[in-house]
């Protein structure tokens, strides 16, 4: 059939008009959309109208609206209806900010959007507020929902408050009355000026007016005096004044007089600070309270204190006990001391000064009949002070000072426990561990033994001796004899409790210490605790050091046993005890030491827990003191704080005699720092920092502190520490640069 030309464009034109009406129905024209507005801040609950407009649609001016992509919203993010009406969510979703789509029928791959952040349409801050009476506060209102940001303040209600509920300025400046009323809770309310159904609210509380103690931001010296005032509403007042810190003896927080006059404690407490408390009994002012830091000062070394010091030489072994006066200011009043090779005569202290830095660590100068003593020493408490000295011949000496009690001057009495250690007339070193029972009066009536000289051990030796009462400087005489032979020494008296011990004997020179004992009788299982040691002495003529933990089960076994020695430690559970003596407690204790050899030791007890420790089985002529460990789970959150240390032993790249004293700082963070002085044989060095590489705590209460090489104190070192408390661990140097034994004792 032949169609003519016109009709044939006349079809092609038509089936394209067509074609054009089909992708226009199915959404695939050339509609667009735009949306107003773009952005808008809605409150929580409240309403925002969208508009959409459609061109291009060939009349199709369907819209579909969206939020987030969800066709018509949810309750999180807000809804939106059919015709656009954003209603914005209750609460405000933690991304506050959603976005409105608008999708046209006539073409749904053309979108049109906008932002909504809901956020409340006033905020005032702060949202909460307490005021004591004739006091201000400051509050602030943000307006979200206009441009307009003004607002009306108002008190309860009331646009610019009043006389009872307090008044509030134009710019949020609110003042509290001169009385707290009978609602003391009040409510500030922000009045949105473009919209005054839009506010916000913010509760505030009124007190009574705050105690103001001046002065503030102290720092005190221990010792030091300090005068406080409290006044309210600029006046003042006499409140009634206290003072606390961390420590359940209130001796150690100082004392406050009713007028405000505080005097600090003469060493810092626990935690390094006290807090100051000023208050009022009918409670019409807020108490006040002030923190004050407390620190180390010549008032921390105040009293008579009895010393002893010892070194552990082969060939000029010295040793001295003796009782000094410190005035708290720097000053040494007298003394009297006794020194081995002396024969009993006393030497008077004369006379002399020291100083003592904030961290607690000093130096003291003693003029004595002599001639003068060098001390270094640090404070751990007022009570406690850890010193050396480097001695004319090069070697060193270390003990400790402790304030002496009042009985001091009574006669002994009951059963002690006995360590000792010195150098024989055949120039062999010996160690001693006894129980001796004074009778109170004059007489030693028992005495039992243990005594190593050399690698000759005498065990169970008996005898009895004899004593003097003390002077009032707490100086007696005690002599012993048993089957090592008849010993004369000088005590000096810290308290009934605790003796310190020179012996007096020219041939003979030796020091030692006597501890309480318990009553007893003893048998196995009278002893079942956790304990630490470390004991020193020569092995062969080499100096020698052993340290570990180990558990007495009451039933004859040592569990829980862990052996440090220099670059060697054991682990294990290999070891027995005895009770060989019932009325002293002697007890033997054998287990496989850290060299694969078997040890053995005898153990006397001490009152309060724990042993007087001697090596018998002739390997090592060593003694120390085995200390009941009575924290759970340590860890070295248990140390943080500053703690006093000392260290003595013998460096080994020299071979001379070594004796640290200083003061470390643990942080919480576990990070250890602080400063050491110390002798050697070429002389002291003060203010030596000590670099600390690591510092951990395990379970069982083995620490480890590895020095750094660039230390100026100890490099290279690696201390273990065997915590026993809070407040105290010993100390054993572990590696082969040197073999030292100490302890670190908290200071606050």
């Amino acid at each position: 059939m032949n169609l003519s030309i016109d009709l044939v464009k006349r079809l092609i034109v038509a089936g394209a008009v067509l074609l054009l009406a089909v992708q226009l129905g199915c959404g695939g024209g050339g509609a667009s959309i735009s949306i107003s507005p773009t952005s808008a801040t809605v409150p929580p609950g409240q309403t925002q109208q969208f508009t959409a407009s459609v061109s291009g649609g060939g009349g199709n001016n369907n819209v579909s609206w969206q939020v987030n992509s969800i066709i018509g919203g949810d309750p999180t993010v807000g809804t939106i209806s059919s015709t656009g009406l954003y209603t914005a969510p209750i609460t405000i979703p933690s991304t506050p900010t959603v976005t409105i789509t608008a999708v046209p029928a006539a073409n749904t791959l053309a979108t049109a959007t906008a932002s909504v952040t809901i956020a409340n349409a006033i905020t005032v801050t702060p949202a909460t507020a307490t005021v004591g009476v004739t006091a201000t506060q400051q509050f602030s209102a943000a307006v979200t929902f206009s441009s307009n940001t003004a607002v009306t303040w108002e008190v309860n209600g009331e646009a610019g408050g009043d006389s009872t509920y307090g008044t509030i300025s134009s710019t949020g400046t609110y003042t509290a009355p001169s009385t707290v009323p009978s609602s003391p809770r009040v409510t500030i309310t922000a009045v949105s000026q473009a919209d005054t159904t839009k506010t916000a609210t913010a509760s505030l509380l009124i007190t009574v007016a705050q105690i103001v103690i001046a002065p503030t931001g102290v720092t005190l010296a221990a010792g030091a005096q300090q005068g406080f005032t409290a006044t309210v509403l600029q006046s003042n007042i006499n409140p009634t004044w206290s003072v606390t810190c961390n420590s359940s003896n209130s001796a150690d927080c100082g004392s406050i007089s009713t007028d405000g006059i505080y005097n600090a404690p003469l060493a810092p407490p626990p935690g390094g600070s006290v807090t100051i408390t000023a208050s009022v009994p009918d409670g019409s002012a807020q108490t006040a309270m002030l923190t004050v830091p407390i620190q180390t000062s010549n008032a921390t070394m105040a009293g008579t204190y009895v010393f002893g010091l010892t070194n552990h030489s082969l060939s000029t072994f010295v040793a001295e006990a003796g009782v000094i006066s410190f005035d708290g200011v720097g000053d040494i009043t007298g003394g009297v001391l006794d020194r081995t090779g002396a024969s009993g005569v006393p030497i008077n202290i004369t006379g002399g000064t020291y100083e003592i830095g904030t961290d607690g660590r000093g130096t003291a100068l003693l003029q004595t009949a002599s001639g003068p003593i060098v001390w270094q020493f640090v404070m751990a408490t007022h009570s406690t002070a850890l010193v050396a000295r480097l001695n004319n011949d090069g070697y060193t000496s270390t003990g400790s000072l402790d304030l002496q009690q009042a009985s001091a001057t009574q006669p002994i009495s009951g059963k002690y426990a006995v360590e000792i250690n010195g150098v024989g007339s055949s120039s062999s070193t010996f160690a001693q561990a006894a129980s001796v029972t004074a009778d109170g009066s004059s007489t030693i009536s028992r005495v039992l033994m243990d005594a190593v000289s050399g690698t000759n051990v005498q065990s169970n030796l008996t005898g009895n001796g004899s004593y003097t009462a003390p002077v009032s400087t707490g100086r007696g005489t005690l002599t012993l004899s048993t089957g090592f032979g008849t010993q004369n020494f000088v005590y000096y008296a810290v308290d009934s409790t605790h003796l310190k011990l020179v012996e007096t004997d020219s041939s003979q020179p030796a020091y030692g210490d006597l501890y309480s004992q318990p009553a007893g009788p003893f048998t196995t299982s009278s002893f079942n605790e956790r304990l630490a040691f470390t004991v020193q002495g020569l092995a062969t003529g080499t100096t020698y050091a052993v340290g570990g933990l180990f558990t007495l089960d009451g039933n004859a076994a040592i569990t829980n046993r862990i052996l440090d020695a220099s670059g060697e430690t054991v682990f294990d559970t290999n070891g027995v005890y005895l009770v060989t003596d019932a009325t002293s407690g002697r007890t033997t204790a054998t287990w496989t030491a850290v060299h694969g050899a078997t040890s053995q030791y005898a153990l006397y007890p001490i009152a309060g827990g724990g042993f007087v420790m001697l090596e018998t089985d002739g390997a090592n002529v060593a003694s120390g003191l085995a200390l009941p460990q009575t924290l759970a789970n340590p860890s070295t959150a248990s140390l943080v704080g500053s703690l006093a240390l000392d260290l003595s032993g013998t460096d080994l790249s020299s071979s001379s005699p070594a004796a640290y004293t200083g003061s470390s700082i643990i942080s919480q963070t576990g990070a250890w720092s602080g400063y050491l002085d110390f002798a050697e044989s070429n002389g002291t060095t003060l203010n030596a920092q000590s670099e600390v590489g690591s510092f951990s705590i395990s379970g069982n209460g083995r620490g480890v502190v590895t020095l750094l090489p660039t230390s100026a104190a100890l490099n290279n070192s690696v201390l273990i520490l065997y915590v026993l408390d809070a407040n105290h661990a010993l100390i054993l140097e572990s590696d082969s640069n040197r073999i030292l034994t100490g302890s670190a004792v908290r200071q606050y």
